[in-house]
């Protein structure tokens, strides 16, 4: 299993306003399950109010062909112990 840190590209964006823009660090298998498991850590409940639409969590935000990604995932080797 390996070790990711999922970090923001860019804390000052207002897309960070409702979800927090510290590191995240999780064991994974892969960038994408690294991804989702920080979205569940992250996840808050919303209720949708019209015309308003729900907030996507950046922590699991595809971003679209050609628009940078919100968040960053790097493969941290590591020795030391780390306990969940």
């Amino acid at each position: 299993m390996r070790i990711w840190k999922l970090t923001p590209t860019n804390s000052a964006d207002p897309i960070w306003k409702i979800w927090s823009p510290e590191p995240i660090i999780v064991r994974a298998e892969s960038e994408r399950q690294a991804q989702r498991l920080a979205a569940a850590i992250t996840n808050k409940p919303f209720a949708p109010v019209p015309p308003m639409l729900m907030p996507v969590n950046p922590w699991f935000d595809r971003p679209k062909i050609g628009d940078p990604s919100p968040i960053v995932c790097e493969d941290v080797r590591t020795d030391r112990r780390i306990f969940c």
